[in-house]
């Protein structure tokens, strides 16, 4: 144990520079408003996520976040609401951030029959951290052989919470291509959707310490984007996706690529690898990850909605290997088959006001059977 703080200590010691980076979900693609606010309404429905990650679970500090979402496309508007609300603790001292997210997205280009939908959005961000000081061990605090012995110099702040405020901008792009389109002098043989998205989080640089404002936050960079091949057959109806993530924080960044997904109604499985790509000098491990997705959807169409439940683990191939316990996270998806939170308000409306939105040409509702 002694000889594991004489570590941690050096490490202080030697980084003059520090970095952090928040988050990443694994399922990242089932939790689009903290993807990307402009995903908001993407699928011409409401839906409800919530997702829970449990990160090396044999490490005994806390690295662990929560977050719940919801979102509705308004048709007639031809915009979406979002919200979002995530919480999460880090280490042993407690230090907690909270988040509420609340925005929307308005989309371009989506009149029947243009195949290109592109939809910009924003959310405005309230930020809380929380930090229990009582907890913490100062460096003046350890004896090289007694280990925490003595009484730290250090004045403990008058606040152990820190409240802000910011701004997430957003843009997603779509291209959805019909079986049967006609491309210069032959017809496309295949569908095929493309989705492409950039978004900005922490827009705004403003204090992130709480014991002076020399330290900003970061803002977060996302990029994004996924291909999917739809395909029915007999009674097997589905879609095969190659998705990719990449995410940049200061110094920090994330790439995270789908190698081999696919729904088979009403299976969801995949394949996924997770590198880091810091720019720090210093030889880290970046080969992080790979992790295995299992989901299975079930449709109700009397009552119009659908309950998606995933779940995925993460088995770490870097130096740490089993001594982190990997990661877990499960997901939760209820949703509409057609139409946002208030489409039954505006049902008469509808004809009176004829704007005929595309829809794309993957359907995740288009299953066999009623399964």
């Amino acid at each position: 144990m002694m000889k594991n703080i004489i570590n941690i200590l050096a490490l202080l010691l030697i980084f003059t520079n520090y970095s952090s980076q928040e988050p990443v979900f694994s399922q990242f693609y089932f939790n689009p408003m903290y993807l990307n606010p402009a995903l908001a309404g993407m699928d011409n429905n409401f839906r409800l996520f919530v997702n829970n990650k449990n990160q090396w679970s044999k490490v005994p500090a806390q690295f662990n976040t929560s977050s719940i979402s919801f979102d509705t496309w308004q048709n007639h508007q031809n915009s979406a609401l979002s919200m979002l609300y995530s919480t999460g603790n880090e280490g042993e001292s407690y230090f907690r951030t909270d988040r509420f997210h609340f925005g929307g997205a308005y989309r371009l280009f989506d009149v029947f029959p243009s195949p290109i939908a592109w939809q910009f959005g924003f959310h405005y961000q309230n930020i809380t951290k929380r930090l229990d000081w009582s907890r913490m061990v100062f460096s003046d605090e350890l004896d090289p052989y007694l280990g925490n012995v003595y009484s730290t110099s250090f004045i403990l702040p008058n606040s152990n919470r820190l409240n802000t405020s910011n701004l997430a901008l957003g843009t997603v792009i779509t291209y959805h291509i019909k079986r049967g389109s006609k491309s210069r002098r032959f017809h496309l043989p295949i569908d095929l959707d493309v989705e492409i998205g950039l978004a900005v989080h922490d827009f705004v640089q403003r204090g992130n310490s709480f014991v002076n404002d020399t330290y900003k936050s970061n803002r977060r960079y996302t990029l994004h984007g996924s291909m999917i091949w739809p395909f029915s057959k007999n009674k097997i109806a589905g879609g095969v996706k190659h998705s990719a993530l990449y995410v940049q924080q200061g110094n920090l960044s994330t790439l995270q690529i789908g190698l081999a997904e696919a729904w088979l109604y009403p299976l969801h499985l995949g394949l996924f690898y997770r590198q880091q790509m810091t720019s720090l000098t210093d030889d880290f491990d970046k080969f992080e990850s790979l992790y295995f997705i299992f989901g299975y959807q079930k449709v109700f169409k009397q009552s119009n909605l659908s309950l998606t439940m995933s779940y995925s683990r993460d088995f770490t191939i870097s130096e740490l290997g089993a001594y982190s316990g990997g990661t877990n996270e499960i997901s939760l998806i209820l949703e509409s088959i057609e139409g946002g939170l208030f489409a039954g308000l505006m049902s008469a409306k509808r004809h009176k006001k004829s704007k005929y939105r595309s829809i794309p040409c993957y359907s995740k509702f288009n299953t066999k059977n009623g399964l």
